[in-house]
């Protein structure tokens, strides 16, 4: 399976009907430099959201989303601008590359062989044992349990996000990950340099909040240097990050609009590396 798609492949080797798909390259989609417009961006997509909340039972294809992208933020390759869009582009090519379901290809490739077995595609597995809801809303006031449908955080949602965000786990589990991830259990070491290169991401005037490479994030946690990801869906935030200096990981989960989890991370990052 190794090798079957180039970084330098054309988005048009395997979704030709994606707008200009043939200026935009794989790895442009990787550290968000294809300058596709976020399927959420709030200025273009007011409609689509308002669709999604209005029935948050209904089922969403990936074609049906694409269809909804505005207008590109900048030609590819010369900015920087993160976009979920991109993710579900990239869950396109795999599943047209390889004849294979992403949530197949992830089981047997990594999920399998990892013993992570609370972890699933929603879109295309059914998960299993409890679910936590997600609650919207504010501390202060009454909480809103916004579960609707069979997926989290509501069946509209993540199908509407698909590849970008349907994924479900556990602390654990992304706990377990991030650590064969990143400690080189996963990827060759070559690959997982070029996947941590955050160059391309900071090369250009506008930069990044947070230092990007291929599905990746550059922050500080407690001072130290950290590598993960941070995810957010209505009434769910997650940060998975993962300190190189001392191989330690740290992952929180929280069901709740107002719960950010980056400075519970911060100081459990601490508590672990003093």
């Amino acid at each position: 399976m190794a090798g079957t798609i180039g970084l330098d492949d054309p988005l048009s080797s395997y979704v030709p009907t994606f707008p200009n798909a043939a200026s935009i390259t794989i790895q442009e989609l990787l550290d968000h430099t294809s300058g596709i417009r976020d399927i959420v961006d709030p200025t273009y997509s007011a409609a689509f959201s308002a669709a999604i909340l209005a029935h948050p039972g209904a089922t969403w294809t990936a074609a049906q989303v694409l269809a909804q992208v505005g207008p590109r933020y900048f030609a590819p390759g010369t900015g920087y601008h993160y976009s979920n869009t991109d993710f579900i582009l990239l869950g396109e090519v795999v599943e047209k590359a390889t004849g294979q379901t992403v949530a197949a290809l992830v089981r047997s490739m990594f999920l399998t062989p990892l013993g992570l077995d609370h972890t699933y595609l929603q879109t295309e597995e059914q998960a299993q044992g409890p679910e936590a809801h997600g609650y919207m809303g504010t501390a202060s006031t009454k909480p809103r349990d916004n579960s609707a449908g069979s997926m989290l955080p509501f069946t509209a949602e993540a199908t509407a996000f698909g590849f970008a965000g349907a994924y479900v786990s556990t602390a654990s589990d992304l706990a377990l990950w991030a650590n064969a991830l990143y400690s080189g259990d996963v990827l060759d070491l070559a690959t997982l340099a070029s996947m941590v290169d955050i160059s391309p991401s900071m090369a250009f005037k506008v930069k990044p909040s947070y230092p990007y490479g291929f599905g990746f994030e550059e922050t500080t946690m407690a001072g130290q240097l950290a590598w993960g990801h941070r995810g957010h869906l209505d009434g769910f935030w997650s940060a998975m990050e993962y300190l190189p200096a001392y191989h330690v990981t740290v992952v929180v989960l929280t069901n709740a609009e107002w719960a950010n989890p980056i400075a519970a991370s911060s100081t459990l990052a601490r508590i672990a590396i003093t």
